[in-house]
């Protein structure tokens, strides 16, 4: 078996040197040096690589020193050859390796590896005769007098006996020894015991992280506490390792779950702390413990190691999905005077600004508490920009002022005015000035350059069209008072979606007399709030597909039908902002998250986060050539801020590392095969909440869609095939999880399109009230009637109940319980052979229950396993029902059933295979005249065999290293392996 290039799962190590950039995904380690990108490991490794060390001849030469739970191997390396790294040593140790370091002071080539439980290895690599594997020697074994269980090392020198190990343990402790006058000296067995020479308690958890600076005389931890602490620490090694060494300077609050990792970095002349946690955030800290800056990096998912570029300012992060990220801090770091937020005053008079807008890129218009309206003129000089009278204007209270296309609107009571800007000439223009509606005018929206929307108080509208303001239409969007258009967008000429402060959407149209046709009304698409941003985002002949944003963290997706004006929301996706204001392209979102501001992309997360004081403030926004400026009102003074929109250079080595794999653990994987022969889509869910659509191209992952239709972790999902009237084959997907959830959601492959149909809750009992507690559903089955259309869903739950469910497409907020059982254990998996009348369910007790499809009747009930069985396939060859499953117990047994009578003609057990919980199987029929089942299976000890059940014989084909693997599934000659994570893996043609 080979390793293909998927690999989705922890990137546990990332270092910096010489410009170049050495990280691991797994158990792959990369090497990243001037746009290039090299694999460094040549041969697949079992565990996960947890670090790396490099021991440098010169610039384009040296060794790097791997080290993986207990293994630990040698590379030789040579930039100048065609075959870079070359593997020339690999070992193993019995304890976990937590640090290792090279002693560059020390004869020969030396290094030594620190163990979980405080002990040393002091190694020296040989090759004598040039070959290509040299050997290994123990020089000595040295053991600490503490043997707490670390979870983190730091070591710092050059030389042996001056080595220092700072080490944290579970209890929250410091532990600070040196192989150094031991405690007894044994030279023969080269094993000694070194006193501990210091413990601090430091932390009311696990320590997971230690870094420290002897010249800054500064140490750091962090801890599952949710703190990191900083410390004072001695530099004079000649001391006396006492209390003395090491004070506590201060404890820094940032991070909302565990603090895994921080780094010291030093930018210019001044030391930062930088810090990343379980929260997805990274937070930089001055040396005297204040926060200067925290940013969201790794799109929801845990923040294992990071890695400071001290020339380029250049932040590395490794996550748990293994994206490798990269953010450019140069700005964060410079000095508070170089910040590019100004204040700008209105002068010593009582005057001050209460809106603010960009008249366009270098332009601010503003209004005053006196109903004047300035605008100011930022010009890239060292002189102060002012505020200038727009003397035309009729000052007015205004309700409304907004700007597009250098053209001013403002509105109040009744009343709308309309100002031109001339760029070149600095001077304004009255187009318009008048009255045109009866009550307060709450909304004004620029349809088109010519083509306007306005609504009052009272729910009246008007189509305005021109300098003239010439009405094209009118409209009643409600009879009840405060009730306006909070975002409009137009579809074509004759129609335009309207959103209303009441919480509806609105299709509107525009026929041949002056009055604007209702045509249909959405209702709740956000709640009781109304749509903050509406914006195209593609139309064709039959089809106009619109995004929906409000002030809330979802995003929808409307499709609205061009024939018979149909409206239908698709599909909602979840963003990490609590209020969404504003969207300048299909990729950036800017909304607000408690008191700042933030700009969030799909493709590269958070893009900036500025603390500006909340969402109810007076701001606005400017992006021109990937710059984005931002104004906004504060203490009644305005702020302006410029940043560069997307903070990677272009061609960041970090960004071949980025996937949009899920970032919890996912439970399930279906294959939507296609018979156009083009390449199939993976349907996957997991604890993220998230159903992910994905297609394979090759040997690469190209996600296509997401559905966020769960608010809790998706345990089951499955995939059934519908034909529409134009013979086109599209998906239903039905998915169960955690709040007792039941979503139904469509996927047209054509397109792709994804679109969610309805979500219920599921737990109705048989006297057809509702359970008090909504239990986990853990399964889900799917078959259809031949008749009429209905769906027979089977639903297994937690409580042990399974239920017998109808749902009927053309009715899909309808779901009728046809007939209930109670089994008494969990189920854990579930299979309804429909040709044969059976319905299968294994338990957490070792039981699979058979049942008729009606749950009428039990057909048989078989004590496979000890324990859970955690893995469980069936395949049907023509004459048997074939049973495969895995337990707990640590066992595979394969039962061969007779489908006319249900007897067990055979059983067999597969007892010596794995050493752990069996957790994934996949069955497989050869083609060709002599038939044979074959299975692979995966355990928790992440071992890959392959059974033959005809012979009996089973070999080792392979290994992962994803950890809780959930399923396996074969796809053209691929194993894909998923669990905390997803790695395929090639088959031998064999």
């Amino acid at each position: 078996m080979s390793a293909k290039q998927i690999l989705f799962t922890d990137a546990l190590s990332v270092n910096i040197s010489n410009n170049s950039l050495l990280t691991a995904v797994g158990n792959e380690v990369f090497y990243l040096r001037r746009n290039s990108i090299v694999r460094v490991t040549n041969k697949m490794h079992y565990k996960k690589i947890h670090g790396s060390v490099c021991n440098q001849k010169s610039e384009l030469t040296g060794l790097i020193l791997l080290f993986a739970e207990n293994e630990f191997s040698l590379y030789k390396y040579d930039l100048t050859q065609k075959e870079m790294f070359i593997l020339i040593y690999e070992g193993e140790t019995k304890d976990w390796i937590n640090a290792a370091i090279y002693i560059k002071d020390e004869e020969g080539c030396q290094f030594v590896l620190h163990m979980a439980h405080s002990s040393l290895l002091r190694l020296q690599y040989d090759n004598m005769n040039n070959m290509k594997f040299g050997k290994c020697t123990v020089l000595e074994l040295a053991r600490c007098t503490d043997y707490s269980m670390l979870y983190n090392t730091a070591l710092y020198g050059s030389s042996y006996n001056k080595l220092i190990i700072i080490s944290g343990n579970s209890f929250g402790e410091i532990l600070i020894w040196q192989p150094h006058t031991p405690v007894n000296f044994n030279n023969s067995a080269r094993s000694n015991i070194y006193p501990l020479l210091l413990r601090l308690k430091a932390h009311n958890g696990v320590v997971f992280s230690i870094d420290f600076n002897l010249t800054a005389q500064l140490l750091v931890t962090t801890s599952d506490d949710r703190s990191l602490k900083l410390w004072k620490l001695n530099s004079n090694l000649e001391m006396k390792f006492d209390s003395s060494l090491i004070k506590p300077l201060c404890s820094c609050y940032g991070h909302t779950a565990r603090v895994l990792c921080a780094i010291i970095a030093k930018y210019g002349d001044r030391i930062f702390i930088i810090s990343g946690g379980e929260d997805s955030y990274i937070c930089v800290w001055s040396q005297t413990g204040e926060m200067i800056f925290k940013r969201r990096e790794q799109f929801g998912a845990s923040i294992w190691r990071l890695a400071f570029d001290h020339v380029s300012a250049k932040l590395y992060s490794t996550g748990s999905t293994g994206n490798i990220l990269t953010y450019n801090l140069k700005n964060i770091l410079v000095s508070k005077k170089n910040y590019s937020i100004q204040q700008m005053h209105m002068g010593s008079s009582n005057e001050f600004l209460i809106k603010v807008k960009y008249l366009n890129y270098s332009t601010i218009i503003a209004l005053s508490n006196k109903n004047n309206m300035y605008y100011m003129r930022l010009v890239n000089s060292q002189k102060t920009p002012i505020w200038e009278s727009v003397s035309i204007f009729p000052a007015y209270k205004c309700t409304v002022l907004t700007v597009s296309d250098n053209i001013v609107a403002t509105c109040g009571y009744q009343r709308v005015t309309l100002l031109s800007y001339h760029v070149d000439t600095g001077c304004f223009k009255q187009l318009y000035d008048g009255i045109k509606l009866e009550g307060l005018i709450q909304s004004f929206h620029f349809l088109t350059k010519q083509l306007y929307l306005i609504s009052d108080e009272y729910g009246n509208c008007l189509l305005l069209k021109g300098c003239n303001m010439d009405v094209e239409g009118s409209i009643n969007i409600s009879n009840c008072r405060n009730t306006w258009i909070t975002a409009a967008v137009l579809v074509k000429s004759n129609c335009f979606i309207i959103s209303c402060r009441n919480g509806n959407i609105m299709l509107v149209t525009r026929e041949k007399s002056s009055h604007l046709q209702l045509k249909k009304i959405l209702k709740g698409l956000h709640g009781k709030i109304g749509s903050i941003v509406l914006k195209l985002l593609k139309i064709d002949d039959k089809y106009a597909y619109i995004l929906s944003a409000a002030h809330e963290s979802t995003l929808r997706v409307i499709c609205l039908n061009l024939t018979d004006y149909r409206l239908t929301v698709l599909q909602r996706q979840s963003v990490p902002l609590a209020w969404i204001e504003a969207m300048p392209t299909l990729d950036v979102l800017i909304g607000f998250n408690d008191n700042h501001l933030v700009a969030w992309s799909h493709k590269n997360g958070v893009i900036l986060q500025l603390q500006c004081g909340g969402g109810h403030r007076c701001w606005d926004y400017q992006l021109n050539n990937e710059v984005l400026d931002i104004i906004y009102i504060k203490q009644k003074r305005v702020f302006h801020h410029r940043e560069q929109l997307y903070n990677e250079a272009p061609g960041c080595l970090s960004r071949a590392f980025r996937n949009k794999w899920h970032i919890r653990s996912c439970n399930i994987i279906q294959i939507v095969e296609q018979n156009n022969n083009s390449q199939p889509y993976l349907v996957s869910a997991g604890d993220d909440n998230i159903i992910k659509i994905s297609q394979l191209n090759g040997k690469s992952f190209n996600p296509c869609a997401e559905l966020h239709t769960h608010i809790s972790t998706v345990r089951h999902l499955v995939l059934h095939p519908i034909k529409s009237e134009t013979d086109v084959i599209y998906w239903l997907i039905f998915s169960v999880g955690g709040r007792a959830q039941l979503c139904i959601n469509k996927f047209e492959p054509n397109g792709p399109v994804a679109s969610e149909l309805c979500s219920h809750t599921v737990r109705i009992n048989s006297d057809g009230n509702n359970a008090l507690l909504d239990a986990r559903l853990m399964a889900v089955n799917v078959l259809q009637s031949a008749t009429d259309g209905t769906f027979f869903l089977y639903v297994a739950s937690a409580d042990g109940k399974i239920r017998l469910l109808q749902w009927q497409l053309e009715k899909p907020s309808q779901l009728v319980l046809d007939y209930i059982i109670d089994i008494k254990r969990c189920p854990l998996q579930m299979q309804a052979l429909n040709n044969h009348n059976l319905l299968l369910i294994t338990t957490t007790n070792g039981i699979l229950y058979g049942f008729e499809n009606s749950l009428r009747f039990k057909r048989f009930e078989i004590q496979l396993h000890a324990t859970s069985i955690s893995a469980f396939e069936t395949l049907y060859d023509g004459l048997h029902l074939h049973i495969l499953s895995g337990g707990d117990d640590e066992t595979i047994k394969h039962t061969i059933i007779k489908t006319t009578d249900m007897t067990i003609l055979q059983s067999v057990k597969f007892s010596e295979i794995h050493n752990a919980q069996i957790t994934a199987l996949n069955l497989h029929l050869s083609q060709g005249a002599c038939q044979t089942i074959y299975a692979y299976t995966c355990s928790m000890d992440k071992q890959i065999y392959k059974l033959n059940l005809k012979t009996l014989q089973y070999n080792r084909i392979g290994f992962t290293c994803l950890s809780d693997v959930k399923g396996i599934l074969n796809i053209n000659q691929c194993l894909f392996i998923y669990g905390c994570g997803l790695q395929v893996i090639a088959l031998d043609n064999k």
